[in-house]
């Protein structure tokens, strides 16, 4: 008897802790036009975050969640439990199933893209400090094409 009470306190001990270190961060991206794979990283990296151009999808240092969903017109929802700490969003909405961002003969997208705090850079993607919010418990972020 008193060694299932160790593992039901030390379940208890294991559970409470893991949730304690996950806080949500809610992503709205409103305004989708075409359908297509959408892939998201949420980025703790300024170095990564402003080098990455949309070619490489995949996990990799600097880049603590995403998703790479199909997305249809309209509204894309979905939630992710990270740790607090300071974070960046890019997308973009890969229309022709080739795993990158297209873009035109002066590099401007031709797919659709956005990032956190509906930053926008000029010729670029925006710095990391325009696009970061603070995640501390809950956040929705909404970001608008």
């Amino acid at each position: 008897m008193t060694h299932n009470i160790k593992i039901f306190f030390y379940l208890i001990a294991v559970l409470g802790a893991s949730t304690l270190n996950a806080d949500t961060l809610d992503v709205e991206i409103h305004g989708v036009t075409k359908e297509g794979m959408l892939h998201l990283a949420i980025y703790d990296s300024k170095e990564v975050f402003e080098a990455d151009k949309g070619d490489q999808p995949g996990e990799r240092p600097g880049i603590v969640s995403g998703a790479v969903k199909r997305v249809s017109k309209g509204i894309y929802r979905d939630s992710f439990e990270i740790p607090a700490g300071t974070y960046a969003i890019g997308f973009y909405i890969d229309a022709n199933g080739n795993e990158k961002l297209d873009t035109n003969f002066l590099g401007m997208p031709k797919e659709e893209f956005g990032f956190s705090n509906n930053a926008m850079g000029t010729f670029s993607a925006p710095k990391f400090e325009a696009a970061s919010f603070i995640l501390v418990d809950h956040k929705k972020i909404q970001i608008d094409l």
